[in-house]
């Protein structure tokens, strides 16, 4: 669905193919930008922009005074959880399924062996069904294991990439506010991590792959039996997605955002990975470098939006790290 964006009201027109030759300026009568994409209205932060002045937001979190610097280690730093990451939910669901498929395993070896040995000492038809029995349990439970095993695979991955990711932010200065596992209200999915400080707002999707990875602005590659496979549902993608919805949601809350002080960023936790071309709406970078390129982004001007932005997420996350 083709959008028209007007950035000096701040606001995007959903319309068919049909309605954008009849619209072209907006009421105030700024001419209309078509984008075939929302995402693409959004640019990467490098440019700064004027913002309305609103209200002082209801306690504002965070210190303009303090000199930024990555030494600043997070001695004062302190975490608020709320429960567990979908991730971690998922992460011990399967495994579970794992510890099931081992009890009923074991437990048929067990019986396997008593039942032999009986059988063996009495004839007993008894002992020879409880030994089958044995043998079916040992094969089921070990099938549930298996199971758990490969399914799970992927999300205890993804849980240990995510709580490296966490430990790296929370090397952030005193002024930085990091959200983890954010839940927006109507969306299906959750934002790994959020970052809200004095350089803006950081939209972070982690990945902790294995294999060899290409990466060519929006296309991804991997390496799969010497050839490269395109992978269509990309973490870029999926961080720009996860921008864009964001945004609506603080422009829904009367936050202006204009896109360019909210940066999509990837942590990518990968031994073998090369950007060939740089993507133009993200950034991929490895979960140690990403503090340091939060730090060194230009300070955003209206502190006031950032405050209000950070009231908005705290109940939306499952665990908030921040220094009091």
């Amino acid at each position: 669905m083709p959008y028209l964006v007007c950035y000096k009201c701040d606001v995007y027109y959903e319309v068919t193919e049909e309605e954008v030759m009849e619209f072209t300026h907006c009421e105030c009568g700024e001419e209309l930008i078509y984008f075939e994409n929302l995402e693409d209205s959004y640019s990467d932060g490098e440019e700064e922009h004027l913002y309305e002045a609103l209200n002082e937001a209801e306690g504002t979190y965070l210190d303009l005074d303090k000199e930024i610097n990555i030494e600043d280690n997070p001695q004062g730093r302190e975490t608020i959880s709320n429960g567990t990451s979908f991730t971690q939910e998922k992460a011990t669901q399967y495994r579970k399924v794992q510890e099931k498929g081992q009890l009923v395993s074991y437990t048929g070896v067990i019986l396997f062996i008593i039942s032999l040995f009986a059988l063996i000492g009495t004839l007993n038809l008894f002992y020879g069904l409880m030994t089958l029995a044995g043998v079916f349990l040992g094969v089921y439970g070990n099938s549930i294991h298996e199971k758990g095993k490969v399914e799970g695979y992927s999300w205890q991955k993804g849980d240990e990439g995510e709580k490296i990711v966490a430990s790296h932010l929370n090397t952030l200065p005193r002024d930085y506010f990091v959200y983890n596992d954010v839940q927006l209200p109507g969306k299906g999915g959750n934002i790994d991590h959020i970052v809200i400080g004095p350089t803006g707002i950081f939209v972070i999707e982690t990945k902790n792959y294995s294999g060899t990875y290409r990466i060519k602005d929006k296309q991804w590659l991997y390496q799969k039996q010497g050839k490269w496979v395109d992978l269509k549902r990309n973490p870029g993608s999926q961080v720009r997605r996860n921008t864009v919805d964001l945004i609506k949601f603080l422009n829904d809350k009367a936050i202006p955002t204009k896109g360019t002080w909210i940066t999509s960023l990837v942590a990518l936790n990968c031994p073998n990975f090369r950007v060939l071309e740089t993507p133009q709406n993200y950034k991929v970078l490895l979960p140690e470098t990403v503090p340091k390129y939060i730090i060194h982004q230009k300070k955003v001007s209206d502190m006031n939006l950032l405050g209000r932005a950070a009231l908005e997420l705290e109940p939306l996350c499952v665990e908030l790290s921040l220094a009091r």
